[in-house]
């Protein structure tokens, strides 16, 4: 296929493409960082051979909340322990998840400047969407 062949990106795509990209690779280094805290210090909220061999041994997400700290967090735990290691890697794995949300809001705004209101609008919408389904 000659380069001349090729569609042009939208501007609305590339703006996407760049936040969700970069978001991710941020959030994939915090992922790392909290990882490497789980399981070289002693600076964790729940004890990284018990979650694993609980894991393994099939126990549900509940039973491991229980054994581990005793209740079921709600919400977003992770904030209150970010100085922990599970913390730290719960709150990179949220970062990388919620990406999308700018991602499209700078879409969406792209849109509407390349005078697609159709578009930008649904942008919005999947924003809003995105938004209320993660809260």
């Amino acid at each position: 296929m000659n380069q001349q062949d090729r569609p042009e990106i939208s501007k609305a795509g590339i703006v996407y493409g760049d936040l969700v990209y970069w978001t991710t690779i941020v959030a994939s280094v915090i992922v790392l960082l909290g990882s490497i805290i789980t399981f070289v210090t002693d600076a964790n909220y729940i004890d990284p051979t018990y979650l694993l061999a609980s894991i393994w041994e099939g126990e549900t997400v509940a039973a491991i909340w229980e054994g581990a700290v005793g209740s079921r967090p709600d919400g977003h735990w992770y904030m209150a322990k970010l100085a922990t290691g599970n913390g730290l890697t719960a709150a990179g794995i949220a970062l990388g998840v919620f990406s999308i949300v700018p991602a499209i809001i700078g879409s969406g705004i792209m849109l509407l400047r390349d005078r697609k209101p159709l578009f930008a609008v649904l942008a919005f919408v999947a924003a809003l969407i995105t938004i209320g389904s993660m809260l």
